[in-house]
């Protein structure tokens, strides 16, 4: 992240922050700026690209008992993400509903459900669930193996949260490269090279004149110590996801 990044994405915090109202009317302009704001490509117009793999309002043709029905979502990338949009407000009659209500929070796990509804529905399902209520915060559910658990596994992240370099880093991800937020590849790599460095350690213990058996209890304590150390480097990156 760097100055010109803070600067986009103070701009877009300053234009959204505490924002009210319909997120109908507003929620493609935010995820435009948004886009913006991470450095990243905007979606396409609607049509321009067989299937929509990235766009607003994604028809989903949801199929039931009595046959099936189209539904929308609010945004989504395949391979990265599906977000449903709700907007909050000060009072009950602005927007979803007056933040920090019961009927602010039903509203929100709905949008969640919503959300997990419709990726049975898609060609895979997306790395990160997300719903967003714009110009407060987003909730956020990461799942590699499509078991995104329920509404209370959420991440929920403040909008003034993307100037953090870790976060805004993080978001920049979810919109390019998904797969480098896996711990599973994550913990496969560094296994390898854990296990490559190892070998290369104990040959040299063993040119050295150390017998096999010291060698290998050596080795099993310096295995030990690597994945406590990679256990909290995950814990640390990727939260309770792991």
């Amino acid at each position: 992240m760097n100055e010109t990044d803070r600067q986009r994405v103070q701009k877009f915090i300053e234009t959204w922050k505490g924002s009210q109202g319909n997120e109908r009317a507003n929620y493609q302009g935010f995820f435009r700026d948004l886009c913006d704001a991470l450095g990243v490509d905007r979606p396409p117009p609607k049509g321009n690209i067989s299937g929509d793999p990235y766009c607003f309002d994604k028809d989903i043709r949801v199929i039931h008992k009595d046959g099936f029905s189209t539904n929308y979502a609010d945004f989504y990338k395949e391979g990265h993400f599906l977000i449903e949009a709700k907007q909050g407000g000060s009072a009950s009659n602005k927007g979803t509903a007056k933040r920090g209500t019961k009927t602010y929070d039903a509203a929100m796990e709905k949008a969640f459900y919503q959300a997990l509804s419709y990726t049975p529905f898609l060609p895979s399902k997306p790395p990160f669930v997300m719903t967003c209520d714009i110009g407060s915060h987003f909730e956020l559910w990461m799942s590699f193996s499509g078991n995104y658990g329920g509404y209370g596994a959420r991440e929920t992240i403040a909008l003034e949260k993307l100037s953090d370099e870790k976060v805004f880093d993080r978001f920049v991800a979810i919109f390019s490269d998904p797969q480098s937020l896996n711990p599973e590849k994550y913990r496969a790599k560094v296994t390898r090279e854990v296990a490559d460095t190892l070998a290369k350690l104990a040959r040299w213990l063993e040119e050295q004149g150390n017998e096999p058996q010291e060698v290998a209890s050596f080795l099993m304590r310096c295995i030990s110590t690597v994945f406590v150390i990679l256990y909290r480097v995950i814990r640390e990156n990727y939260g309770s996801h792991f």
